[in-house]
């Protein structure tokens, strides 16, 4: 069987298990990988990486050494789409989630005001479900421009920026610990550097290496 028809089967096998509610309109590999998570299930007491494809690249369990790991991301994925699926990860009562979103919703020209309101839903939402939870709300990346891959994508600087005052902000209220990644990764113009990504936003494995051990120095991770 050729490698493209693989995984169209696997696309429509796990698409079929969905009931027809689930059909999100967030897409078919959002659908596919929801319904892969959802069959997968998690262990109690997870480490949780909720995200779109800068989370679900990454090589968390790899580089962090630690048990229970678990990645929720979906490559594609938004704030709304996040929210969606944040109930069934909530299910499994997670000991810590770390959170980033919202550069698809910009780049779908969503408002930042919306974006914040997704993300303060869910945030309230792991404080009520899950109180135990210790929850980690990450700076999203601003794009570099000079050799960002997607033209609509571009010229976001200000929303990103924005966006994360906004997170920072809701922090600050104490609905989340506040984890400047952006910081980390960024040149002199605010921007994502070009040695650590692929396309202008998404990353090398240096950048992951840099942000996992910034969580292990802050002891947001044990080791």
């Amino acid at each position: 069987m050729k490698r493209a028809s693989f995984w169209l089967l696997l696309l429509i096998a796990a698409l079929s298990t969905l009931p027809s509610e689930a059909q999100s309109g967030f897409g078919a590999y959002y659908d596919c990988r929801y319904a892969a998570h959802q069959k997968e299930g998690m262990p109690t007491g997870a480490i949780v990486w909720m995200g779109d494809s800068l989370t679900e690249q990454g090589w968390w369990s790899f580089l962090s050494k630690e048990k229970k790991i678990v990645n929720r991301g979906i490559g594609g994925d938004n704030t709304r789409g996040m929210l969606a699926r944040l109930d069934e990860i909530l299910s499994f009562s997670p000991s810590k989630i770390f959170l980033m979103g919202g550069v698809n919703d910009l780049s779908g020209d969503r408002p930042v005001e919306e974006i914040v309101e997704n993300v303060r839903k869910m945030l309230e939402m792991i404080r009520t479900q899950v109180p135990e939870c210790e929850v980690y709300l990450q700076s999203v990346i601003t794009p570099n421009n000079e050799v960002l891959a997607y033209p609509y994508a571009k010229g976001k600087q200000a929303q990103t920026k924005a966006l994360n005052r906004h997170y920072k902000a809701l922090c600050d209220e104490g609905l989340a610990t506040w984890v400047d990644i952006a910081r980390l990764l960024e040149n002199e113009q605010g921007e994502l550097r070009e040695e650590l990504t692929k396309d202008g936003i998404h990353l090398h494995p240096e950048a992951y290496r840099i942000w996992v051990e910034h969580l292990k120095k802050m002891k947001y991770l044990k080791k």
